[in-house]
């Protein structure tokens, strides 16, 4: 698009509506930055900046205007200012100033003069020297904030930030992570910690304002918890009592800031990484407080669920195993035995130690509490196989492999085979199979099993009730009936030719006839094509595509 040929290019609305702006004077602080970059304020009920670039010869290659406007074409601002550009070329012509050579020839008070009204009157300028200005060798927080905020500032249009404007929204964030990644870690820990949760709180508010599909923001957050994580894992010399409240006196607004946003795992990874710090030294106490103060928060309590809490309980139960007796882990259990993740914790400490009659007792208790929760169930009744194993009770874990076996579980199918007695095999096979039939979930492991135990009659059976699984099925079939493959694999394709209605649904269909020859043979084939043009004489969209089918 050129200057001289906007009307060719723009909606005529949209181009009479900036030629009136244009005319009416609304064009106001025309400059040339630098050479073919043009910037103007626009005026009217409100003033919107506009910034044109241009290559020799008037074509425009960029433009931008402040205002809400989303098109492909210029708005109306961004035509006035083409136009303004325009005259001002015409009236000057070839005496247009020289701006670089004039600048060149300026002395040094004038050039700062002139920059100074730039930077007060151009806020394209200013950020553009603020994110020069920040390219130095240092880094605090406060230049990590603001290079990420001018970055996401420019990427957002009508308060959101776009798909396909996640790359310049991160272009500060990339900035500084690249800063973090050329730190050493034995010298830099604390900063780099500091500026990651800078990162990461500002990746957080521009999830708020952004389409992430392409997970560009998000990974930005977990590449900075992972630095977070691998500097307190690797503190350089020893932690003290002072750098463990200087941390936790750091992360606390951080979380916090997490858990009202509720976006993330932020919480969750900052607790666990810090926790690492409870095998540096004797601060169990400093780190269960923490995390009862967080508990106790206004943001944990405003959650309508319990799951970051519960969480939460599980790290201070970590804190406890590690550095109390078991007379406190006891007495935590008994307090917070509401949480499931606890009594689940309380099994596994009774697994470990053998005290099978005591996770037995447990995990049918869990299951009156949590009978509601299909899936926190499932965990219990796992939990409690495991407690007749320990026990040696063969016939409560045969019950339960049966229970698991119909839930499709092919591992508990295989424990049963093995607990049940060999001459019992057959007529529990049997009963098991026959519930297995009409059971959508144990599906998958129903195949495998007639195919492993060679029950091809059952196979064929069940191909009979759902035609479409003799295309998977065919090569266990094929030497024993090959017939009856034959005839269910033409009644499947038949189906697809039924159910078509157009070229592509009836191109679909004769994919098959591809695969029907590949199972049995050409000659197979060529009988079917043969028998579905003389049934489908009047369909001229399939007859085509059927006649496309290479059967040689």
């Amino acid at each position: 698009m050129n200057l001289s040929k906007l009307e060719m290019y723009v909606p005529s609305k949209l181009y009479k509506r900036g030629l009136d702006y244009f005319e009416r004077g609304f064009v106001e602080q025309l400059t040339e930055d630098a050479p073919n970059r043009w910037h103007a304020l626009v005026s009217g009920t409100q003033n919107y900046e506009v910034s044109i670039n241009l290559k020799k010869g008037g074509t425009i290659v960029g433009s931008y205007c402040t205002c809400p406007f989303e098109s492909d074409s210029l708005c109306k601002h961004e035509v006035a200012v083409c136009l303004a550009i325009g005259e001002y070329k015409a009236v000057n012509g070839a005496a247009a100033v020289d701006v670089a050579s004039q600048l060149k020839s300026l002395k040094k008070a004038q050039l700062l003069e002139i920059l100074e009204e730039l930077v007060e009157h151009q806020s394209s300028v200013h950020h553009y020297l603020t994110e020069k200005f920040s390219e130095t060798g240092d880094m605090d927080e406060e230049k990590a904030r603001q290079l990420i905020r001018i970055a996401a500032y420019r990427a957002v249009r009508n308060g959101f930030i776009e798909w396909d404007r996640t790359d310049q929204a991160l272009e500060g964030v990339e900035e500084v992570l690249e800063f973090l990644d050329g730190l050493d870690l034995q010298q830099d820990a604390e900063q780099i910690i500091r500026l990651s949760l800078i990162v990461i709180r500002e990746c957080t508010g521009m999830l708020q304002i952004a389409d992430d599909s392409s997970g560009e923001i998000s990974s930005a957050i977990y590449e900075s918890l992972e630095k977070i994580d691998e500097a307190l894992r690797d503190w350089p010399g020893e932690v003290d009592e002072a750098a463990v409240d200087r941390m936790l006196e750091l992360l606390y607004p951080h979380i916090l800031f997490g858990l009202e946003q509720d976006i993330t795992d932020t919480p969750n990874d900052l607790v666990e990484s810090v926790l690492r710090w409870n095998e540096k030294g004797e601060f169990g106490d400093k780190l269960y407080n923490f995390i009862e103060k967080l508990i106790a928060s206004k943001e944990m309590k405003s959650k309508t669920y319990h799951y970051l809490e519960e969480r939460f309980r599980v790290y201070q139960l970590w804190v406890l195993q590690r550095d109390s007796g078991q007379h406190a882990v006891e007495a935590f259990y008994a307090k917070h035995h509401r949480y499931p993740a606890i009594r689940k914790a309380q099994v596994l400490q009774a697994l470990r130690a053998s005290e099978f009659e005591k996770a037995l007792k447990l995990c049918e208790e869990s299951e009156k509490l949590d009978e509601d929760f299909t899936g926190l169930l499932h965990e219990w009744e796992k939990l409690r196989f495991k407690a007749y194993e320990g026990m040696g009770n063969t016939a409560e874990m045969i019950d339960l492999s049966a229970k698991f076996t119909l839930d499709g579980e092919e591992e508990y199918y295989h424990k049963l085979k093995s607990m049940v007695d060999a001459e019992q095999w057959p007529n529990k096979l049997e009963a098991l199979l026959a519930e297995m039939k009409n059971h959508p979930r144990s599906r998958p492991l129903y195949l495998g099993i007639l195919i492993e135990e060679k029950r091809m009659e059952d196979l064929l059976e069940y191909c009979r009730r759902d035609i479409s699984a003799i295309e998977q099925l065919y090569p266990h079939l094929l030497a024993d009936h090959p017939h009856e493959v034959n005839e269910i694999y033409s009644a499947y394709i038949y189906r697809q030719i039924d159910g078509a209605s157009n070229r592509k649904a009836y191109w679909t269909a004769c994919q098959k006839i591809k695969s029907f020859k590949h199972a049995l043979s050409t000659q197979a084939a060529s009988r079917l094509v043969e028998e579905i043009k003389f049934m489908y004489p009047k369909r001229p969209a399939l007859l085509d595509e059927v006649g496309k089918v290479k059967l040689e």
